[in-house]
């Protein structure tokens, strides 16, 4: 089992071993940038992206039955995401217009 890290300087998502992270006098250290200022990231996030995928608290989308433009909270998981419906005529077809990297968000 690893633990799955962000580097709130350079952005980058890594895993480090637990036993690594549970040590007292050890201070974890970004694989990029060198930082100590390191914090939990969710599981979902993509490794080694490095996109500011958790820059603001909101994502832009884009209906595509309305073309009604409208911002949500970033979603926690998956099955959150894929149950985002438009607020205006509740169409399930959403186009997301903030710009998240190459990665995809999720895996599996």
């Amino acid at each position: 089992m690893v633990d799955r890290v962000l580097c709130l300087k350079c952005r980058l998502v890594f895993d480090i071993d637990p036993a690594v992270s549970c040590s007292i006098d050890r201070k974890i250290h970004c694989t990029s940038c060198n930082s100590t200022d390191i914090a939990e990231a969710p599981p979902w996030a993509p490794l080694g992206s490095g996109a500011n995928i958790f820059e603001g608290n909101t994502w832009e989308y884009e209906c595509q039955q309305c073309c009604h433009k409208f911002e949500m909270p970033i979603p926690k998981s998956p099955s959150e995401a894929n149950s985002r419906r438009c607020p205006l005529c509740n169409g399930e077809h959403l186009h997301l217009l903030t710009q998240i990297g190459a990665l995809p968000l999720y895996c599996g």
